[in-house]
């Protein structure tokens, strides 16, 4: 009798270590003053807007490819995990194409290394407990550059 009470106690602390916790997933940029009027308080600190983007989410007891416009609900299991933009799981080439084909003479392109290492570095990370309920993944919006990875801009600039 007494093993069978331990075997139920342990399904119990078992099934509810798999449990998976409902979360919302907010994806948004990270807007800094990029010049022109001077900034007031409020416009030094920056601002968010809902951003729509591909999310690779990646942790040891669960992890997920998906796409967020602006707000997505998911399950996830408790735990730890790293999050990164959808374009680091394309070829190194294909992102440099995409690059050479979108930008002018205004900028340049650091290369092939740069982007490799960019492709390495997680865009943020999270842990997921019974408490809770909403995520922020934050990419920084850059000065002329937006998200663009391992771009420089060389023109004209605002003062």
């Amino acid at each position: 009798m007494r093993f069978v009470f331990y075997l139920i106690v342990l399904g119990v602390f078992s099934s509810c270590a798999l449990k998976k916790q409902s979360i919302v997933l907010n994806s948004q940029l990270h807007h800094s003053h990029c010049g022109g009027a001077p900034p007031t308080e409020e416009t030094i600190k920056g601002y968010d807007t809902p951003n729509n983007m591909d999310v690779i989410i990646a942790g040891n007891k669960d992890s997920m490819v998906l796409k967020i416009a602006g707000t997505r609900k998911v399950k996830l299991k408790k735990g730890v995990y790293h999050w990164y933009q959808g374009d680091k799981a394309k070829e190194t080439s294909d992102l440099l194409e995409s690059l050479e084909k979108e930008l002018d003479t205004n900028y340049v392109i650091e290369g092939a290394d740069c982007i490799n290492e960019w492709k390495l570095n997680k865009d943020g990370a999270f842990t997921v407990s019974e408490k809770s309920d909403t995520i922020y993944l934050t990419l920084e919006y850059k000065c002329y550059t937006g998200t663009l990875p391992c771009v420089k801009y060389t023109g004209p600039k605002y003062q």
